[in-house]
């Protein structure tokens, strides 16, 4: 108050000096007074300059966070101290990178591998490839309808084919005019070596439907799906197995209770044998409560023998009359005559593939990939060199990467951020783009992305592949932003326990929802 008032009264003396201070007398403005003015008025300025610095530096802290501030500072969250990142985004409306943090680290893909493998096979098959299952025979067919001679299944990589499919074939056999067969049932497994697994797979995933033992002749998926229900407390519960077949034989040991306070997937044990006569033994013991019921489905070793017996068992039940006998494998003869084929889409493979990250569709699309290379028996290395060669057509060194599977399952697989975003650019541009991304789960929706970003910003805008094994999260895939521009994206972390896998895709999916603010 007493500056304002020096100030007030010094202006007024400055200006007017005849008016003095208000004694009636005339002032005089001697120098004294100019200097105080002068200073009072030097301190009025500071004042304003220092209103005008914190005005502005208000304005700049309201704005909001960049993208670039935003996931630098997820990525700077102590999590990140032990665990390890690598992130590329690239705008493909605009056609400029947005954000790359550790996009050339080496990484292991886990599931994110199958992106790689289904761009490759729809680039190098294309969509109209068709994974086929042929039916041949050979000899005569007699006047009364029965066939002497022999039948052959020829396996030819198709990792959707049903019981219901071998079906469809049997009615081939019976449109030829075949009433009754007496011959031999072969299988033709030429198409590819004799290599069950994939390197470096967990031998102790044996008996995981996630893991099933590969052949050309893939059916059923390879497994067998197996229901425990619980019958009254103190008997055995009921089990079933689909299909039913003599290939699988179940052994019960376990007891249904009145409660358990553990769910029956840890009270119930279930094994897997292969005995020496060629079947599957499932043995299932321990307790399951009355008020529950179990579902799972457990791999099958010799997948050759489970679609031999499968089919000769379908053959005898809707061609009865027919004395069939189970000979093993061998390739179809040149002069055998076709009878019909089982068949599934590329789109339906890939859809499967990577909506449901099926890893026995990926192995399968790379066995087709190296099929292709030279029409010899085809093998998981030739299916590589395919893959090689597309990631060499989009400019980049394949040699800077190792791949050993077509699905993810190997902890020798190593792939970088980079590399992932450039397959989603090239698929961009693809005549295929819609098929294959289509293909990809949608966030909050369906797929492997069902149950995730449904209450953020990123739902349904996410359109991506999801990876996951012991230490590794991952996602790659496409991204709508608030702007209306698509994004392609790949996340890729590990290097973290197996307990706080859950925090890792926490930061994936608020990633992704920066992404699409």
């Amino acid at each position: 108050m007493r500056h304002s008032f020096s100030l007030c009264r010094s202006l007024r003396l400055f200006l007017y000096p005849e008016i003095g201070y208000g004694t009636g007398k005339a002032g005089k403005f001697n120098k004294y007074d100019l200097q105080m003015f002068l200073d009072i008025l030097n301190s009025a300025m500071r004042l304003k300059w220092l209103a005008c610095a914190l005005w502005y530096a208000g304005t700049i802290a309201a704005q909001p966070a960049t993208l670039q501030d935003r996931l630098d500072k997820l990525l700077g969250d102590d999590f990140f101290q032990q665990a390890t990142a690598g992130v590329a985004v690239y705008d493909l409306t605009g056609q400029k990178p947005v954000y790359a943090c550790n996009e050339r680290r080496l990484c292991r893909p886990a599931s994110n591998m199958k992106l790689l493998t289904s761009a490759t096979a729809l680039s190098a098959l294309t969509p109209g490839y068709t994974f086929k299952t042929g039916l041949y025979y050979t000899g005569t067919i007699d006047e009364s309808g029965r066939l002497l001679g022999d039948i052959y299944l020829a396996g030819g990589f198709d990792p959707e084919l049903k019981s219901a499919d071998l079906d469809s074939l049997i009615l081939q056999v019976k449109k030829a005019g075949i009433g009754s067969i007496d011959g031999n049932l072969y299988l033709d497994a030429s198409m590819a070596d004799s290599t069950f697994w994939g390197k470096a797979w967990s031998w102790d995933d044996d008996m995981e439907a996630f893991q099933p033992y590969l052949s050309p002749i893939p059916l059923n998926k390879g497994v067998v799906k197996l229901t425990v229900v619980p019958a009254s407390p103190g008997r055995a519960p009921i089990i079933k197995t689909e299909p039913e077949s003599s290939f699988i034989q179940v052994v019960n040991r376990a007891v249904t209770t009145w409660k358990s306070s553990e769910p029956p997937q840890k009270t119930l044990h279930i094994t897997r044998e292969y005995s020496s006569g060629g079947y599957n033994r499932i043995v299932v013991s321990g307790v399951i409560s009355a008020s529950d019921a179990y579902h799972t489905a457990i791999s099958l070793k010799n997948p050759y023998g489970y679609a031999l017996t499968l089919f000769s068992e379908k053959l005898s039940e809707q061609i009865p009359g027919s004395n069939i006998r189970v000979a093993g494998m061998s390739h179809v003869p040149d002069d055998a005559v076709k009878l019909g084929d089982a068949a599934h889409s590329m789109a339906e493979v890939v859809r499967q593939l990577n909506k449901e990250s099926d890893n026995l569709n990926a192995e399968m699309l790379l066995y087709a990939l190296g099929y292709r290379q030279d029409n010899g028996p085809s093998s998981t290395g030739k299916g590589i060199a395919a893959v090689q060669q597309f990631i060499a057509q989009m400019g980049l060194n394949p040699k800077t990467y190792s791949i050993v599977d077509g699905s993810g399952l190997s902890n020798q697989n190593y792939l970088t951020p980079e590399l992932l975003v450039a397959v989603l650019k090239h698929m961009y541009r693809s005549p295929c783009f819609e098929l294959f991304r289509e293909s990809l789960p949608i966030a909050g929706e369906d797929g492997t992305l069902a149950h995730r970003m449904r209450n953020s910003a990123a739902y349904r805008k996410v359109t991506a592949k999801t990876g996951s094994i012991t230490g590794v999260s991952a996602l790659s895939g496409y991204v709508t932003a608030r702007n209306g521009h698509l994004f392609a994206f790949s996340i890729m972390i590990q290097n973290f326990v197996e307990k706080t896998s859950y925090v890792s895709v926490n930061y994936i999916d608020r990633i992704c929802e920066a992404l699409a603010e």
